[in-house]
């Protein structure tokens, strides 16, 4: 049985209000009563209550005096306040005394019990209503997903789970989070068999989504034919949720525009990013720039040391003309961070500022191998909360502060996202094969077809090839690859980590942010 709520009503005409209180005993409440504050006091010291119903106006101790009695040794007891004023600065005295609500009279009995609702039920109440609203919705996703069959479907169903990642944020219910994770497992099954089948055709045709070499031409580029400064904005392995957490911080001072796009294939920093900044597909940058694309898989990261070039070389391409030459600086660290927001006044005569954060795809690889932050982060809630914390508390957000009091404007976008992977499937593969682990490129690769992508042609998919028999394979859903022998090894290390470079719509479907800074009023 549920715990009795203990109720005290402090009221000078007490007597009167015994109707009232009969009401309240009959709904099942406890309700003591007392006709001063000083007894108030006396009972509350010796009784445990659970809600203070305080009447505002009474002879010898008043109300909000009583109310700051009681704070001094019950602070964290809730307080209703009954009165008879409805003056603004009452109510504002009263809220700076931690009142839980305010009930105006003359009193009704329905009044008092959504007071009490309100305070002990909200949690109650929100779950009830959020889990109708999400059977309805999982009723509609279903019917959705039967008949889906283009991109702009894919993307408002994708928002639509990520919005109800952050409700669901805000519920205690274990049984609720997993019936949400195995929904999202579901689209994300249909959503790679209609990648595999529409990705291909979606390079060749003008009918498709923005891809990653769209974002220049299409966001940056209507911008820098305004007046004043733009700040290009990418964080490295930013998800859809969780620039939905960052969201509000950063609507104080912006106003946002977000639209999706969808990342090339792989979603991996040295394919998506470089063709974010070239304009290009991979195989176009390593024809036309041979010396920014290395070819040693062990050499990744060395892809993207030429981004800046890639972008002036872009920008010029699509015949604009900076002046000021635009300015490049990728942080890496809080060094690197806090220089960024020590300069950021410095670039308010720039054209162009291209600001690249790698910290969440450093915290999602660091993850794979360091327990701790395994234990901190061991999921999506987690990770998004992580996210929140850290930006709340980052150079980043006073960087971001600073460029709107600049009145700049600011894109914000990613090059690719990341997915939790819990699922291990067998590759076999020669020993040049690339050490990655949701894709592959080598020689004489074989995977299950049910739970990855063969890329037979890589030319097919604007892939370059070190040689002319390379090949590539791109994992679906939450699979990532091992090695048959070091299964138990791999599955052990990776099991649960967060990566990228495959198939599902965390990593491939990614915001776009355009925000303009709030008119200072």
């Amino acid at each position: 049985m549920a715990k009795q709520i203990k109720i005290l009503w402090v009221d000078d005409e007490i007597d009167l209000l015994k109707p009232f209180i009969l009401f309240l005993r009959e709904k099942g409440y406890f309700v003591d009563s007392v006709s001063n504050g000083n007894d108030a006091l006396v009972k509350i010291k010796i009784e445990d209550y659970d809600l203070i119903l305080l009447d505002e106006m009474m002879p010898g101790l008043d109300g909000l005096t009583t109310l700051k009695e009681i704070k001094k040794f019950k602070s964290s007891l809730p307080i209703v306040m009954v009165t008879k004023n409805e003056e603004e600065g009452l109510m504002e005295k009263a809220i700076a005394g931690q009142i839980a609500d305010y009930i105006i009279k003359p009193i009704n009995p329905n009044q008092i019990i959504m007071s009490i609702k309100k305070i002990f039920k909200t949690e109650e109440i929100i779950y009830n209503k959020a889990g109708q609203e999400y059977s309805i919705f999982i009723s509609k996703l279903n019917s959705r997903l039967s008949d889906v069959n283009n991109w702009e479907d894919w993307t408002e169903i994708y928002k639509d789970i990520c919005k109800w990642d952050i409700i669901i944020d805000n519920l205690n219910d274990t049984a609720l989070k997993q019936t949400h994770f195995l929904q999202k497992r579901n689209c994300n099954t249909e959503f790679c068999n209609y990648i595999e089948k529409n990705y291909i055709n979606w390079l060749r045709e003008e009918e498709r989504p923005i891809l990653s070499f769209d974002l220049v031409s299409n966001y940056l580029i209507p911008h820098l034919e305004t007046e004043g400064t733009t700040y290009f904005l990418i964080l490295d392995c930013l998800r859809l949720d969780q620039f939905y957490s960052l969201e509000p911080f950063i609507k104080e001072y912006f106003d946002i525009d977000l639209d999706i796009y969808y990342s090339i294939l792989p979603t991996a920093t040295p394919y998506s990013r470089n063709s974010i900044f070239s304009g290009l597909l991979p195989i176009d940058i390593a024809d036309r720039f041979p010396e920014y694309w290395i070819d040693s898989h062990e050499m990744d990261n060395s892809r993207n040391r030429n981004e800046h070039q890639l972008l002036d070389e872009h920008i010029e391409d699509l015949g604009f003309k900076i002046n000021p030459p635009s300015k490049y600086v990728k942080v890496f660290n809080i060094e690197e961070g806090n220089f960024v927001l020590r300069k950021i006044d410095s670039f308010k005569n720039e054209k162009l500022v291209v600001l690249v954060y790698n910290f969440l795809d450093l915290l999602a690889h660091h993850r794979s191998k360091d327990q701790i932050l395994q234990e901190t982060i061991p999921d999506e809630e987690a990770f998004r909360d992580f996210t929140k914390h850290w930006f709340q508390h980052s150079s980043l957000f006073e960087t971001i502060k600073a460029i709107a009091n600049q009145g700049g404007k600011l894109i914000i976008s990613t090059d690719h996202g990341s997915i939790r992977v819990n699922r291990a499937t067998q590759v076999i593969g020669d020993k040049d094969t690339t050490i990655t682990i949701r894709y592959k490129e080598g020689k004489n690769l074989t995977c299950n077809p049910r739970h990855a992508v063969f890329v037979k042609n890589p030319k097919d998919y604007g892939l370059p090839t070190r040689n002319i028999i390379d090949n590539y394979i791109f994992t679906k859903d939450d699979y990532y690859f091992v090695y048959p022998n070091s299964y138990h090894q791999y599955q052990k290390q990776y099991n649960g980590t967060f990566q990228h470079g495959g198939i599902s719509m965390e990593e491939m479907l990614l915001p776009i942010a355009t925000c303009l800074p709030k008119i200072k009023k």
